[in-house]
């Protein structure tokens, strides 16, 4: 992603942030979505899963930027996550999903490790 990112000029520190969700990071990531959103940066929140209490007000920062005009267009949010229920349906139903699985066999594996 920061590939795909300095290709457009969103350069890490200046308009690209990534975080990773844990204890005490969800006024920091609040933060930085709303900055964002104003600013048309793009913010990586990693391991989302960890947090489904908080991903609740997530829903409601999401919704609330929906019907928001001055937004800008350049902003994007990028989630990361492992399979769990806590990710409320509605955060799913309006991302688009990539799915990274594990290559079939014990050799096709080792070699991705590798």
């Amino acid at each position: 992603m920061e590939k795909i990112g300095k290709g457009k000029n969103i350069l890490p520190g200046s308009k690209f942030f990534s975080m990773a969700l844990g204890e005490g990071q969800d006024e920091i990531a609040q933060r930085r979505i709303q900055e964002g959103n104003k600013e048309g940066h793009w913010i990586m929140l990693e391991n989302i899963h960890l947090m489904p209490v908080w991903l609740l007000e997530l829903e409601k920062i999401l919704d609330a930027q929906k019907g928001d005009s001055s937004g800008n267009s350049e902003f994007r949010l990028f989630l990361s996550a492992d399979p769990s229920k806590g990710v409320p349906i509605s955060i799913l139903d309006r991302s688009i999903k990539i799915t990274n699985e594990p290559p079939a066999g014990l050799k096709n594996n080792m070699l991705r490790a590798w």
